[in-house]
């Protein structure tokens, strides 16, 4: 199934990380979205599109991400089932040292979480002890037994 998606980085994160080519993050984002271990094993793939997206990802400053989806401490969020994700830049930036995943692998893990929640998966915790922590599991506050990991 073909997910057409919409990727923006909002003004205020362009200027606070003086980002010069936002293209950078929309491939990036591309390829996590991609990932053969992602998404992609349940038959998604995506696409990105300008306008007509099934889900509109935008990299936010913690300030919109707390005021669209009224979470605090640095979260994302995206709406369950619905077509709005936000990927907080802060996360994104200096990642989440609580998940154990290196920078690249967790900016992997946060997409991969939240279009997760717009394909209508809820959050899951760790099943055993030294497990790998599965994706819908809420990494950034941490990992408890399990191990990070970044794949679905």
């Amino acid at each position: 199934m073909i997910i057409r998606v919409k990727i923006t980085v909002d003004d205020d994160v362009v200027r606070k990380y003086k980002i010069a080519h936002t293209s950078q993050i929309v491939f990036l984002v591309l390829v996590y979205l991609n990932d053969p271990e992602g998404w992609g094993k349940h038959g998604y793939y995506f696409e990105e599109v300008s306008h007509g997206e099934k889900a509109h990802i935008r990299l936010s400053s913690n300030e919109t991400v707390t005021k669209e989806c009224g979470l605090e401490g640095n979260l994302s969020c995206a709406i369950l089932g619905g077509n709005k994700m936000w990927l907080n830049a802060e996360r994104w930036f200096h990642g989440a040292p609580k998940s154990k995943l290196s920078l690249d692998d967790y900016r992997q893990y946060m997409v991969s979480h939240e279009i997760g929640h717009i394909l209508g998966h809820e959050h899951s915790k760790c099943s055993c002890k030294g497990c790998r922590a599965p994706i819908m599991m809420q990494q950034t506050l941490g990992i408890g037994h399990c191990k990070p990991n970044t794949s679905v």
